[in-house]
């Protein structure tokens, strides 16, 4: 296992030390119930959490202590030494909050109908169970039940196991406070900066059940509990603060007071959009494609999380106060007070305005917020948890429908503004096609782009071999990119570890796919970055990766690049209403978001690598062959519940499966996805690629039910030319079974597609009687087409005494009952056109 640390390089100095300490606290104060399980003692988690903090303690950390021990009523009441003002009470209530429940009606049966067993359920055990049920899921696997480890403890990601085979032991327990020990001695938990502190929580105490009760869901981890304790504790300071409250016992001790409290609008809900993201990431020529499309995806990622960073530093709050950001949007939970809002209302102005100046029109942030009450994100409110989302998602689009201020519609249309500046010459960049101050060379093709559109691209090329960004208030190195600040420019740069420790002055620091410790602290970040690569490290081509068909350059298939499109289907229905109304709380929509981001932004990569979700499982492999088992794939991008990837056609396809089964195992089948499928010749223009896969992903969606894939469209103009009118579109069972296992399988076993191999007991097939099947496959009626079908199968009779006579006499019974059924009929052209590509020969450049 891995330490885990971060630093916000300007969080913690915004904030008063009196808000860090409360945060401090809310994290710690649940550290007892990883140290009883491990340790079990004649003690109360509370109690065991202040004996093991004492050793790591100062005399001034007292209050911090006094909160670990004294965060349930009953020791609460027995504090009467304590001030008002103490910040236990925040804490006490915080926790209440997050936890959804009385803590006060559990402490009674604390000692009884508990088990330290009990192992960490998945959050799918009670998401979607209503729909599952629906959906006639009851094939669906087992929603199950995680190993007690830490977040990295493996080299593959962790699924749920059948809940019966998963048990929690003392050693495990051990183990991992063996390594929360280890990090504490190597810096005091007192003394870490809050992000630090906050990433060591996540490894340790992610699988770690926050509830052991034998009574109650355990589906919420002990690390997304403390860090919404966190969240909650520091918003209610700021906001009582902001009333100027200072007497936390009367206001969150007294059973009157907290209750009106909590139907108080304390906090604000915050979402935040960006528009325009497709066209900005596909607006690429094809040479480099890999480079310029990386380059601009991840560009968008860490432009939102610095955007969301901006925010909450600016606040006053600590990522504790992220609940999710990925796909172009992000969720922040801030205090109810003026001050938030008017960081707000600047930052939508400020980025808005940056956007304008750097890209015009085509991008824009959509920033809305919404007002709630605790109350409402308690289990049984109405509308609840689901009322304040559905709200915030509205605000949304209203704003998005009313992009801009009076100062920016007038500078959009006026001539001489800043942002319709234009050449004297009137020159334009060769890639976004808009005009600029200066063009650049682009690449050694010699034309030439803006300096953004020219540093996207190298910042694509830098990803591949840097894991460490910074951001500056100034460039640095040699590729520095600008992005938004709240009311200033700064820049965002790829680099090397020892590029990083040569500059002093970053406003923060991100590290993608990896968790260490170090003097730099950094933010780290899931992303989904997978590539093939060649035998020297090198990363391949699009044009590359097409040659790859059939596992190797020299094995046959149709050099095509295949293009997968995938979406999660209705996830904004399913996170309105895809929990029960007793289990609709703020921390499962939290840690459902959570989730997804870590099965889209970083299990895909282990999937793309051919280590899957069950032990010994093989790849899914659509004609048997042994190929290696990483995929020739590239994502190009993987959010928060989307994913665009490319690689050789038939890799990509098979991938496409082994994607689909993860995430059905990861879920339980409670979620499902839709794609789309196409081949393109690796020259074809990616904006071109984008649209056409995305109308095949759309017609997906439109499948009865979605949870489907589409394949082709303009694929089935490989030898034609044209474009497929009807794309064929299948549930991914029906695609794995019928298409695949029966209709692909029978072809393979019963035909020689190979001209002159020798058929032995498969029947001849050569490349003209394969079209002219296919043509008359697709071309069915009734009638005539049927005659004609039936000759066509008559004249592949090899005669009775051919070796291949059983298989012909399977032939005409089968093919002739698939063709008189319209679905079989459909499976069939599937499999042959997929049987066609694969043993075309490459063709020659």
């Amino acid at each position: 296992m891995e330490n885990i640390c971060i630093r916000n390089y300007e969080g913690d100095e915004a904030m008063e030390d009196f808000g860090i300490r409360v945060e401090r606290a809310a994290l710690l104060h649940d550290i007892g119930k990883l140290v009883l399980r491990a340790q079990p003692a004649q003690m109360n988690h509370s109690q065991a959490g202040v004996a093991f903090l004492q050793r790591y303690a100062e005399p001034e950390d007292a209050d911090i202590l006094r909160a670990v021990g004294h965060h349930h009523a009953a020791a609460l009441r027995s504090l009467s030494q304590a001030a008002p003002s103490d910040l236990s009470y925040l804490v006490y209530e915080a926790d209440n909050l997050a936890a959804g429940s009385d803590r006060r009606a559990l402490e009674a049966s604390e000692q009884e109908g508990f088990s330290a067993r009990k192992p960490l359920d998945s959050i799918f055990s009670v998401f979607g169970r209503e729909a599952a049920a629906g959906a006639g899921e009851a094939q669906a696997p087992e929603v199950g039940a995680y190993h007690l480890q830490g977040l990295l403890a493996k080299d593959r990601p962790q699924y749920p196991q059948p809940a019966a085979r998963v048990q929690a032991t003392t050693a495990e327990y051990a183990e991992l406070l063996a390594y929360l020990e280890a990090n504490f001695q190597r810096r005091s938990p007192f003394r870490m900066e809050i992000h630090e502190l906050t990433r060591v929580l996540e490894g340790v105490l992610s699988y770690v059940p926050s509830s052991t009760s034998l009574g109650e869901a355990a589906d919420i981890s002990l690390y997304d509990h403390v860090r919404l304790t966190a969240a909650y504790a520091v918003l209610l300071y700021r906001y009582l603060a902001a009333k100027g409250v200072t007497d936390y016992r009367g206001t969150l001790f007294s059973q009157a007071a907290v209750q009106a409290l909590r139907q108080e609008e304390t906090g604000l809900l915050v979402s935040g959009d960006l528009s325009g993201i497709q066209s900005f990431i596909y607006t690429i020529p094809s040479a480099g494609a890999l480079k310029s499309l990386r380059g601009r995806s991840f560009y968008l990622e860490i432009l939102m999380e610095n955007i969301a960073d901006e925010i909450l530093a600016r606040a006053g709050m600590s990522r504790s106060s992220l609940l999710y950001t990925g796909g172009g949007h992000f969720y922040l939970l801030l205090p109810h007070t003026p001050e938030a809002r008017a960081v707000l209302e600047e930052a939508r102005e400020s980025i808005n305005d940056w956007m304008l100046a750097q890209f015009g029109s085509r991008l824009y942030l959509a920033l809305a917020w919404m007002p709630f009450a605790a109350q409402e994100f308690l289990p049984g409110a109405e509308p609840g948890t689901r009322g304040v989302f559905r709200r915030v998602g509205e605000l949304l689009a209203a704003e998005k429908l009313h992009r801009y201020g009076e100062a920016q519609l007038a500078a959009m249309f006026a001539p001489e503004s800043e942002i319709n500046r234009t050449l004297a010459e009137g020159r334009e960049c060769s890639i976004c096609h808009t005009s600029a101050v200066e063009l650049v060379p682009y690449r050694d093709e010699g034309a030439e782009a803006c300096p953004l559109c020219e540093g996207l691209f190298r910042f694509g090329e830098r990803l591949l071999s840097v894991d460490v960004f910074g951001v500056a208030e100034a460039p640095v190195g040699a590729v520095s990119l600008p992005v938004p600040g709240i009311g200033r420019s700064l820049y965002l740069c790829a680099l090397s570890e020892r590029e990083a420790e040569a500059h002093a002055d970053w406003v923060r620091l991100y590290v993608k796919n990896r968790v260490d410790t170090g003097e730099r602290l950094m933010t780290h970040l899931w992303m989904g970055d997978y590539s093939a690569r060649t035998e020297k490290g090198r990363v391949q081509e699009f044009s590359e990766l097409a040659r790859h068909s059939g596992g190797s350059l020299a094995a046959r298939g149709i050099c095509r690049l295949g293009v997968l499109r995938a979406d999660v289907d209705n996830l904004g229905a399913a996170f309105l209403a895809g929990f029960p109304a007793q289990y609709a709380t703020l921390s499962r929509t939290a840690v459902l978001s959570r989730a997804l981001s870590l099965f889209f932004k970083r299990y895909i990569n282990d999937v793309c690598a051919g280590r899957l979700a069950a032990d010994g499982e093989a790849p899914f492999s659509l004609f048997g062959r042994e190929k290696p088992r990483e995929r020739f794939v590239h994502i190009v991008y993987s959010g928060g519940d989307d994913v665009f990837l490319v690689g050789a056609w038939d890799d990509l396809l098979e991938l496409s499966v082994d994607l689909y089964r993860a995430f059905r195992r990861f879920t339980g089948g409670r979620l499902h996805f839709s794609a789309g499928f196409g081949m393109f010749d690796a020259s074809f223009p990616v904006a071109e690629m984008a649209r056409r896969t995305g109308e095949l992903e759309d017609a997906a969606k439109q499948y009865p039910g979605k949870n489907a894939i589409a394949l082709f469209g303009a694929a089935a103009s490989a030898r034609t030319g044209r474009a497929e009118d009807r794309p064929a579109v299948y549930g991914w069972e029906e695609f794995i079974s019928e298409v695949c296992g029966e209709k692909l399988r029978f072809l393979q076993s019963h035909f020689d597609f190979v001209e002159g191999s020798g058929a032995g007991r498969r029947i001849a097939l050569g490349k003209s009687r394969a079209y002219r099947l296919l043509s008359l496959l697709t071309a069915a009626g009734e009638g005539i087409d049927i005659a004609r079908f039936a000759y066509t199968l008559a004249r592949l009779d090899p005669g009775a005494q051919a070796e291949s006579q059983p298989a012909y006499q399977e032939v005409r019974k089968e093919l002739y009952a698939w063709y008189r059924d319209a679905r079989s009929r459909a499976q069939l052209v599937t499999a042959l056109q997929l049987m066609i590509y694969s043993v075309r020969e490459k063709e020659t450049r």
